[in-house]
């Protein structure tokens, strides 16, 4: 499997950021991070965090998906034209498309959530509105879109993002070994 690809940008929460990296690496899906601005990125609460890449050297073509975590960086990843380039050209190719918290604005700016089921942080349910449906659950998967709901459901969006990927029963074994 290529890798899923996780954008950093300044402000990412880094709960959404880290949970679902570290639930994915358990399940042997391999991960690469891209600083949107740099190399080292702070995330909303002072965490400063390495990429392992720079956005402007992604090659979409390298990657099976796209992960945008949430915070204050849902704003600059949804102005960021490089972003909305490859969220396009990921959704185009059958790819994972996922984001969490308030990071869907950037899916919406995209074109990706047209008639999609969908979550959200609340508060920013306004502004997906080309989504079928937007609902207040922890995780939702719609096809190869995964969204989460806030810092709070990292773990479930983690877990979604897995059994997306085909991971289906090593999802159920590593819930029961990490106790959730």
């Amino acid at each position: 499997m290529k890798p899923v690809l996780v954008l950093m940008a300044p402000g990412f929460e880094e709960i959404e950021l880290v949970a679902p990296v570290d639930i994915l690496r358990r399940l042997e899906i391999p991960v690469v991070t891209a600083g949107v601005k740099g190399r080292y990125v702070e995330g909303a609460h002072g965490m400063v965090m390495s990429a392992e890449m720079l956005l402007v050297d992604v090659d979409e073509a390298d990657y099976s998906g796209i992960i945008l975590p949430g915070g204050p960086a849902s704003w600059l990843l949804r102005d960021t034209p490089a972003v909305l380039a490859l969220v396009r050209a990921m959704h185009k190719a059958g790819k994972l498309v996922a984001a969490i918290c308030a990071a869907p604005i950037a899916l919406e700016a995209a074109g990706v959530l047209a008639e999609r089921r969908c979550t959200c942080y609340p508060g920013v349910e306004g502004d997906l509105k080309s989504a079928a449906e937007v609902v207040a659950e922890p995780a939702v998967t719609d096809g190869l879109l995964v969204t989460g709901r806030g810092p709070g459901a990292a773990l479930e969006f983690g877990f979604a993002l897995g059994v997306a990927l085909g991971k289906d029963e090593q999802v159920a074994a590593l819930r029961g070994s990490m106790c959730v």
